[in-house]
Protein backbone atom coordinates (compact mmCIF):
# COMPACT_ATOMS: atom_id res chain seq x y z
CA UNK A 1 0.00 0.00 0.00
CA UNK A 2 3.07 2.29 0.27
CA UNK A 3 3.27 2.77 -3.47
CA UNK A 4 0.24 4.43 -3.62
CA UNK A 5 0.12 7.99 -4.36
CA UNK A 6 -2.49 8.33 -1.63
CA UNK A 7 -0.44 6.12 0.68
CA UNK A 8 0.32 8.20 4.38
CA UNK A 9 -2.72 9.39 4.92
CA UNK A 10 -5.68 8.35 7.40
CA UNK A 11 -8.60 6.50 4.83
CA UNK A 12 -11.29 8.79 6.03
CA UNK A 13 -9.47 11.47 4.70
CA UNK A 14 -8.53 10.03 1.71
CA UNK A 15 -12.17 8.68 1.06
CA UNK A 16 -13.31 12.40 1.72
CA UNK A 17 -11.15 13.64 -0.79
CA UNK A 18 -12.55 12.01 -3.42
CA UNK A 19 -16.04 12.56 -2.29
CA UNK A 20 -17.11 9.60 -0.37
CA UNK A 21 -16.76 7.29 -4.38
CA UNK A 22 -15.09 4.06 -2.75
CA UNK A 23 -14.38 3.35 -6.44
CA UNK A 24 -12.34 6.85 -7.43
CA UNK A 25 -9.57 5.51 -4.48
CA UNK A 26 -6.43 4.01 -5.68
CA UNK A 27 -6.32 0.49 -5.60
CA UNK A 28 -3.31 -0.01 -4.67
CA UNK A 29 -3.65 1.74 -1.31
CA UNK A 30 -5.94 -1.77 -0.72
CA UNK A 31 -2.47 -3.85 -0.53
CA UNK A 32 -1.10 -5.55 2.33
CA UNK A 33 1.24 -3.75 4.45
CA UNK A 34 2.42 -6.94 6.01
CA UNK A 35 2.64 -10.49 4.55
CA UNK A 36 3.70 -13.33 6.43
CA UNK A 37 3.71 -17.08 4.50
CA UNK A 38 5.08 -19.90 6.72
CA UNK A 39 6.16 -23.17 5.23
CA UNK A 40 3.96 -26.09 6.12
CA UNK A 41 6.96 -28.62 5.66
CA UNK A 42 9.35 -26.41 7.36
CA UNK A 43 7.74 -24.25 9.72
CA UNK A 44 9.78 -21.78 8.24
CA UNK A 45 8.49 -18.26 7.80
CA UNK A 46 9.25 -15.53 5.24
CA UNK A 47 8.30 -11.82 6.32
CA UNK A 48 7.38 -9.03 3.79
CA UNK A 49 6.72 -5.35 4.46
CA UNK A 50 5.59 -3.36 7.64
CA UNK A 51 3.22 -1.79 9.44
CA UNK A 52 3.50 1.75 9.86
CA UNK A 53 1.87 2.44 13.61
CA UNK A 54 1.94 6.38 13.66
CA UNK A 55 -0.59 6.23 10.38
CA UNK A 56 -2.60 3.24 12.21
CA UNK A 57 -2.91 5.76 15.29
CA UNK A 58 -3.67 8.59 13.54
CA UNK A 59 -6.10 6.86 11.63
CA UNK A 60 -7.78 5.67 14.90
CA UNK A 61 -7.44 8.84 16.48
CA UNK A 62 -5.54 7.31 19.14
Amino acid sequence: SNTSSDYGRPFGEIFKSYDFDFFKVDPMLFSPAKVIVTNANTGKSFTAGELNKELLTTSFGL
